[in-house]
């Protein structure tokens, strides 16, 4: 029995001993390696079956194998590092070439490219880009993808100095074309496009600008203030404020430097209700009309950039509140004249005596504000006014069209020809845009709004209704309608 034991205990010392000198058998190196597969043109090759071999075993044991991708790509991730034998297939399996491979331990090493003589059919694809006045759009961002459920990036790059993007040795194929938008963010325009013998190879995109021929542009206006809107200059309100003359205005933006004694414009107010086929010049063929009222800027200067105002003698922003008058602009900043007792510029318009420069609209709520006859504003380069003078710029408000009449110019909001031809006055074709109306007597001034830079429009006006008076914005400063949320941006370029 004690011997019994005793070759127990020696076998389970024996067991243990050879237990703490045992070692974990090595896990096998695995690395990765990637392909990159092209004919003799450097045309990528895709759908090519490679197949991996062992060099010194099994000749015809594939160890792996992977199908290039449309960019001609493969990788491969299970192979030990060793020599290998590479073999490329094409679809019907014939074998198109034969390569050795070392895959190393290091799988930054582990990158093949292998070019194959193979042809494979393919044409340059160009891409052209212009604007709607045939100029190049240069530096636009163009891209060429696969037309699958998950597109594959195939070829990018930029417009040249001819607004070309050629995509050369393109494979015959068809291709989703991808033009980005000015920041090269975001897909602007798109098209399906086929690449091949009897396809055209190019694609041409007209990219819309919205050009203007103005230096001058309309930016926002006040047509109906808190309180009186045009009273005469010294008469006192109830609360006993002294009325430094009327309220209404427009504001306009200077594209450039401007030097009115040199380069005279003139801003055209209508107060209309039905205009006669004299529009903006009504009042040059009918002394005593008030449709129209014309101002006329002959003094003065302005940078480019430049916010200005033109309108009523008291040149305040936002009227007044009982006894407290708003922020007033100096004379360089704001053309001011009193519209009650003075006839209009080139007398294109009666003084107002107790009318306004703008028609009002009806209602208190901006909501539910309704102006059925429109208004508007117009700029003209020099001073003299006819029926058949077209604006720099113009813009009209109201709630509802109820007349063709009034030139339109080129600009962001109307145009001078439509689908069906020549549209040359407003409520013609397209030109129905009508840009908010303020609430009755609130005081709201519209901020237009947009971007301009000086020759064209990157983003169209649209217009915002700003509540502006003393009694619900008792800090009310020219910087809330200049720097403020909704207002006109310019950018120079």
């Amino acid at each position: 029995m004690k011997q019994t034991c005793f070759f127990i205990l020696f076998i389970a010392a024996v067991f243990l001993t050879a237990c703490d000198d045992f070692e974990d058998p090595a896990y096998p190196e695995i690395n990765d390696c990637s392909f990159s597969v092209m004919n003799n043109e450097n045309v990528p090759l895709s759908g090519i079956w490679l197949k991996v071999y062992y060099t010194d075993r099994k000749p015809d044991f594939v160890v792996d194998s992977v199908y290039t991708s449309v960019l001609g790509k493969g990788k491969i991730t299970s192979l030990a590092p060793r020599n290998y034998i590479l073999k490329a297939f094409d679809g019907v399996g014939e074998e198109l070439g034969t390569k050795e491979i070392t895959i190393q331990k290091d799988n930054s090493l582990n990158a093949f490219e292998w070019s194959l003589d193979v042809y494979v059919e393919n044409y340059d694809f160009t891409v052209t880009l212009a604007d709607n006045r045939q100029n190049p759009v240069v530096g636009r961002k163009v891209a060429l993808y696969t037309t699958d459920t998950n597109p594959v990036l195939i070829k990018e790059g930029q417009s040249d100095a001819q607004g070309r993007v050629v995509f050369a040795k393109t494979v015959v194929g068809t291709y989703n074309v991808y033009v980005y938008d000015e920041e090269n963010s975001s897909v602007f325009k798109q098209v399906v496009s086929n690449v091949g013998s009897e396809s055209a190879n190019a694609e041409t995109f007209m990219i819309r600008r919205i050009f203007h021929n103005t230096h001058i542009v309309i930016t926002g206006f006040l047509n109906d203030p808190k309180g009186s809107d045009s009273p005469a200059a010294g008469a006192v309100s109830g609360d006993g404020f002294v009325h430094p003359g009327q309220y209404e205005y427009a504001q306009l933006l200077a594209l450039k430097d401007i030097d009115f004694t040199v380069d005279p414009y003139s801003v055209v107010f209508t107060n209309s209700g039905t205009p006669t086929v004299y529009g903006w010049a009504d009042g040059v063929y009918d002394a005593a009309s008030k449709k129209v009222y014309q101002i006329n800027l002959t003094t003065g200067s302005v940078k480019k950039g430049q916010y200005f105002y033109v309108g009523g003698s008291s040149r305040m922003i936002c009227s007044y509140y009982k006894l407290l008058g708003s922020q007033q602009l100096g004379p360089d900043k704001f053309w001011g004249i009193d519209y009650l007792i003075t006839p209009g510029g080139n007398n294109n318009g009666a003084a107002k005596g107790t009318a306004g420069l703008m028609g009002n609209g009806s209602g208190t709520s901006q909501l539910s504000v309704t102006k059925s006859s429109p208004d508007g504003i117009a700029v003209f380069k020099g001073t003299q006014v006819d029926e058949n003078t077209i604006p720099a710029d113009a813009i009209f408000f109201g709630t509802q069209v109820t007349y063709q009449a009034y030139q339109v110019p080129e600009n962001d909001i109307y145009s001078r020809t439509g689908t069906n031809g020549a549209q040359t006055m407003f409520g013609q074709g397209t030109n129905t845009f009508l840009f908010p109306v303020a609430a009755q007597d609130i005081g709201v001034f519209i901020k237009l709004g947009g971007e301009v830079t000086p020759t064209e429009w990157l983003i169209p006006r649209s217009g915002t209704p700003f509540v502006f008076n003393l009694k619900d914005l008792p800090n009310a400063s020219v910087a809330d309608i200049e720097n403020a949320a909704d207002c006109t941006v310019f950018t120079d370029k």
